[in-house]
């Protein structure tokens, strides 16, 4: 340890004094059209309509954030198979574009949005909609085992039936609701499924840990093609209780399986390598993916199943 402390301080020295100020110069672009829109099967369409900035543009901490970087003089017109069936409607109150034709997406079809506003050029993206997600069966087996930390886990099993098709899927784990109360995801879900992507520090290819974000569970289907599949988590048996109303009424946990598109799909992988690297000096500079064209942002369908776990 006395031969290693001079020679980090001699270091120290040597690439202190050997700094050199190097000017950047990061050409200015204009801000393009951000389009959000994760759209559920059988419900009402809404986009968000935003703006990107620039990398030397300040933040606008000003007020709400929504206000600044919304873009509220747009015209999204969305096409089904081509055929343009409606063009969204602002309201100011939820910051989004909405059909007030009540116009829904469908299972087959595909969707096209343009969007157009002033000051930008048009952008535009593209999504299916995948076929309806099913839960085939699920169980819980309460205080299954304990944990290194001396907790109590219960086990969740879910079993999935996945068409001969190429499938991707989001699953969602929550806690209980509190009447009108959505519940959360559960923090840490524990498993060894291979199925299972790892992202955020889970992909770091020296972890050895097995707890999962219970809200962003990832998987495509290429090891159970047209084939059951059954998931198997363990989780603190405190973040499954469930709870007793006012009115007597019993609320319990619950989980959500999407399928989703490959789009979002890496969406999710993209925004999580992000979000992990954001504040790492050591990581990889990364990029959000998004399916776009000639904008930002994430434009897909959805089809969904829930139950309740018991």
């Amino acid at each position: 340890m006395k031969k290693i402390f001079p020679f980090l301080l001699i270091a120290i020295v040597i690439f202190s004094a050997c700094e050199k100020n190097v000017t950047v110069n990061i050409p200015q672009r204009d801000p393009r059209l951000v389009i959000n829109g994760w759209m559920e099967k059988n419900k009402n369409i809404e986009v968000m309509v935003g703006k990107s900035r620039n990398v030397l543009q300040p933040i606008n901490s000003s007020g709400n954030n929504l206000e600044n970087y919304v873009v509220k003089n747009a015209v999204p017109v969305v096409y089904e198979n081509n055929i343009a069936i409606d063009t969204l409607i602002y309201q100011p109150s939820q910051y989004k574009y909405i059909s007030t034709r009540n116009k829904t997406i469908r299972q087959g079809y595909d969707y096209t949005i343009k969007v157009n506003a002033s000051g930008f050029s048009q952008a535009e993206s593209f999504t299916l909609v995948p076929s309806q997600s099913e839960i085939a069966e699920m169980k819980r087996v309460k205080n299954a085992r304990t944990n290194s930390n001396g907790e109590t886990e219960d086990e969740v099993t879910i079993k999935l039936n996945d068409p001969v098709e190429t499938n991707f899927y989001l699953i969602q784990i929550y806690s209980s609701s509190y009447g009108s109360t959505s519940g959360q995801t559960i923090y840490c879900v524990n498993t060894t499924d291979k199925d299972i992507e790892p992202i955020g520090e889970n992909a770091d290819p020296l972890s050895t840990d097995n707890c999962y974000d219970g809200g962003r569970l990832i998987m495509k289907d290429v090891n159970f093609n047209g084939r059951q599949k059954q998931l198997r988590f363990y989780i603190n048996s405190y973040e499954l209780m469930d709870h007793r109303g006012s009115n007597g009424m019993i609320y319990r946990p619950y989980v959500k399986v999407y399928r989703i598109t490959e789009d979002y799909f890496k969406f999710v992988k993209s925004y999580s390598v992000y979000y992990n690297s954001s504040d790492n000096p050591f990581a990889e500079p990364a990029n959000v993916f998004s399916n776009v064209k000639n904008g930002f942002g994430s434009f897909s369908a959805y089809t969904m199943a829930v139950d309740s776990l018991r």
